[in-house]
């Protein structure tokens, strides 16, 4: 006689397994700065920009405090509200609404550009265009300027040093820890 499909387990012990995975990962997103989330940002990145150069916040550190390399310029990627509120200091601005590159037109091919925005996504993308514009050495900011505050590094205003970065909104917000939130 065979057994009827109702005998027996329920859920695969599989199930179980990946339900309990997707709400760790739920929970980790709930995390003040979130680095699970940010880990996940930075994964997707790289798997769609993946012939993108990245430079991570301490290596940019290191780069720009190394006497044999020439000083990267520092493009910042985001709406010009959100860098008068915050930005790494000697960053030019580019309007991700309007991208106009008369900011970089002295700028030769040849120089080093590390460019960013908030979460680290349209920093990539931006790089791509840079490069077809005819910039030959052009970088992305690993994690954006989110990971860079989260990890300690500086950013100013027009005023001076300042510790408030604008979020985006409430979900790009969880990426970056609570005390950098104006």
């Amino acid at each position: 006689m065979a057994k009827s499909a109702s005998s027996g387990k329920r859920f695969p012990v599989r199930t179980y397994v990946f339900f309990g995975v997707l709400a760790l990962v739920l929970l980790g997103f709930l995390w003040d700065g979130s680095p699970l989330g940010s880990l996940a940002v930075r994964k997707a990145v790289t798997a769609k920009f993946s012939t993108v150069r990245r430079v991570s916040p301490d290596e940019l550190v290191a780069w720009s405090k190394d006497p044999n390399r020439p000083p990267p310029l520092l493009v910042d990627f985001r709406p010009p509200e959100q860098y008068r509120m915050s930005h790494i200091d000697g960053a030019v601005n580019v309007d991700p609404a309007a991208p106009d590159l008369a900011a970089l037109r002295r700028v030769t091919p040849e120089t080093p550009l590390v460019v960013y925005d908030g979460p680290g996504l349209l920093g990539a993308a931006m790089v791509s265009g840079l490069s077809e514009a005819g910039f030959t050495r052009v970088s992305h900011l690993e994690g954006g300027l989110f990971r860079w505050v989260n990890e300690g590094h500086p950013v100013v205003d027009d005023a001076g040093p300042t510790t408030a970065v604008h979020p985006i909104n409430f979900w790009w917000g969880r990426l970056l820890r609570s005390a950098h939130h104006p």
